[in-house]
Parts: C-alpha cells; structure tokens; sequence
C-alpha cells in the first residue's frame, strides 16, 4: 500500500483548505471552515509507518460490506482507504464494528477512525470530527408493495424498520414517530430488508445507495418499491470520522483532493456505485 500516484505533479499542487468545495460537491453543502493552505507534496508520505486502526461495517453495501466470495470486507470505502494510505504511507487494520460500537470506540481512542458510509450529523459533529464530504446522497423510504402507500404522506399508523445508530434512525424517530409510527430498531440491514420482503414490517429508511444496491442485487425476487421523495440530504452525506480535534485531519483532506484531481475518485465511484437497472 505504498505506490507512488505517478501521474500527480506533487510539486505544483497547492489546497485551500479554507471553505474549498471538494470537486464532488454542490457549493451550498460545504460548511465553512478557516485552515491553513498546505502544500500537498509537504503532505505526501507524512504518515508513514503508522498503522492506523480502521473502525468498517460489514454490512453497508455498496460502501462496506463482507463479500461472502472474497471473505473480506470490500467496498468503495475500502478502495477510498486504500488509495488515502498509498498517498499518505499509512497501513491499516480494518475493524467491522456496528455504528454504535465505532462511536464508542473512537471516544475511548480505541481505533483511530471509521470510513462506513457516515452520515455527517450535526449531532455527530458535536463530538466528533469529520473530512469534508466525500459523497453527497440523502435518505429513501422502502415499502412492501403490498403495503397501500405512494408517498410520504402515506406512512402513518406503520411499523417502520430501521438500522441501529444510523442516522436512518435518527430521523425516523425525528420525524416518523410522530405520525403514529412504531419505529423497530434493527441491528443490521440485511434484517430489515429481510423483515420488510416477509412483510413482518410496512417500511424502512435508507441512505439511497444502499437502497439501489440491495434493489439492484434482488431485481429478479424483490417484493418491495423506493418511494422518489428524497429525504434529510442536509445530514446524510458521508465523511470519515475520527475523534475530536485529530491531528492528521487536514492530511486527509489534502489527500481525498489529490484523489479527485487525479482521477482515482471518479474510477471508484464508477466500480462501486450502480445507477437504476
């Protein structure tokens, strides 16, 4: 994991980090933040010989997830993590935690951060630190076609299935509940999309990839519709978290900016996420 990105001009790269829009992002989603300009090629190669302590999910497809082929946990977070420890010479260990677990073991310094499909809340920024944005998406709802529902306003008086600590849940508790909603916390996706194809439940909430990536897998069987309406965009995209304050944010920035710019971001986005089918 220490190649070296041959086609970059290190020499000539310089980042504001000073509330720059990563390439990937709409102008209004990034918030405001006074840093330094620094330099990439002072950035390059900064973190080597450390091993840093990766907190994944093993069921966040298509970002995270144990492929049951390869017996390894892959995704496009793990490519992601590959090409940032190439560029700033990390190793890493990965560690498949639930989302409750990674915050848990962030504050106790236990790993040293978590890439799982994140959601950047701003109850989460409260205590925790993020990258900027490295993918913008926003959360679905998921219906039993059985179920007489066509949009939001429809789900009322339901059992709603949602994933334990993710911002999914947040939300639903938010703003689901209050229309009568019963929400059953569950401790994985695979058990909620099971639970909602048995009809065991009347809904789910989702981030939108993992949505079209379970629909794209079970075309051919699915007994379950995405409702368009696009939900809670402000607080679904994703970053990498670590503990407050971590020393080495700033260096992953620079590097998911070197990412973009050289091209490995987009050949990522291109294996990973899959349109409609």
């Amino acid at each position: 994991m220490k190649k070296i990105l041959a086609s970059i001009m290190m020499g000539s790269l310089i980042f504001c980090l000073s509330a720059c829009n990563m390439p990937w992002q709409k102008k209004d989603t990034q918030k405001e933040v006074k840093r330094e300009v620094i330099q990439a090629d002072k950035v390059q190669g900064t973190m080597k010989d450390m091993t840093l302590k990766v907190g994944v999910s093993n069921d966040m497809a298509p970002f995270s997830y144990y492929d049951k082929e390869q017996k390894k946990i892959v995704g496009f977070d793990i490519d992601l993590l590959d090409k940032i420890s190439d560029y700033l010479g990390f190793e890493y260990k990965l560690y498949p935690l639930s989302m409750k677990q990674i915050e848990q073991k962030i504050k106790n310094k236990e790993i040293n951060l978590a890439i799982a499909g994140i959601s950047i809340t701003d109850e989460r920024q409260r205590d925790y630190s993020f990258t900027d944005i490295y993918y913008e998406t926003y959360l679905q709802i998921v219906v039993n076609k059985n179920a007489d529902i066509t949009d939001r306003k429809d789900v009322k008086n339901m059992t709603i299935g949602v994933v334990e600590g993710t911002s999914s849940e947040e939300y639903a508790k938010e703003y689901l509940a209050e229309d009568g909603n019963k929400i059953k916390v569950y401790k994985t996706a695979e058990e909620v999309f099971e639970n909602l194809e048995a009809d065991k439940i009347e809904a789910t909430i989702y981030d939108a990839p993992g949505i079209q990536s379970y629909m794209n897998t079970h075309k051919d069987t699915t007994n379950l519709e995405v409702l368009d309406e696009q939900l809670n965009s402000e607080e679904s995209n994703y970053g990498i978290m670590f503990a407050k304050g971590y020393k080495y944010l700033d260096q992953f920035n620079v590097a998911l900016q070197v990412l973009n710019n050289d091209g490995s971001y987009q050949k990522i986005k291109e294996q990973w996420i899959k349109t409609k089918e």
